[in-house]
């Protein structure tokens, strides 16, 4: 299995130290790193431990977490699913030029009382790259909207995405009737 100096000294080659916050490594190799919010060049960074931890022999999940600040909900501010998709409608996959609704990259969404967040989502491809990227982009834009106190992204690839997924404007843009 895993060790954590195993996995700090991966970290500390690719982060400088001042901007590690934390390294865990649990009994089942899953490694939980987090690093602080002003680390420089942090998408890059973020793909790049990602790809790099998962090397080392015995890792199981991978999280890279931002440190950031929980936000106090303002009681006031209604939020709704669709508030939430049209700012997600902002987050563009590079690779393919289509944001991740219409693209049908998220399953589920739900805005709960609390005013947190909860979008389980998927790739197009479970190697995409830009995994780290997209989950990131998505948490980012929804922290951004004016009243919600914290987002959770779940990934999953069940069931797997398909071109079907694509909204119907979107296919008929893309010639995919």
């Amino acid at each position: 299995m895993v060790t954590k100096e195993e996995v700090e000294k991966v970290v500390k080659s690719i982060v400088d130290e001042k901007f590690i916050r934390s390294i865990d490594v649990d009994e089942k190799g899953n490694v939980t790193v987090t690093l602080a919010k002003d680390t420089p060049d942090i998408d890059n960074v973020l793909i790049k431990l990602h790809s790099e931890i998962g090397k080392l022999e015995g890792v199981g999940l991978i999280t890279v977490n931002r440190e950031r600040e929980i936000k106090e909900a303002d009681e006031n501010v209604q939020l709704t699913e669709e508030m939430v998709l049209e700012k997600l409608k902002e987050v563009i996959d590079p690779e393919i030029g289509l944001d991740v609704v219409n693209l049908g990259l998220i399953y589920d969404l739900k805005v709960n009382p609390d005013n947190t967040v909860y979008v389980k989502m998927t790739m197009t491809t479970p190697g995409c790259p830009l995994t780290m990227w997209l989950l990131r982009a998505v948490e980012d834009k929804i922290l951004e909207i004016p009243g919600v106190k914290d987002a959770e992204i779940e990934l999953t690839f069940d069931p797997p995405w398909t071109p079907d997924r694509i909204s119907p404007e979107y296919k008929k843009k893309l010639g995919l009737f």
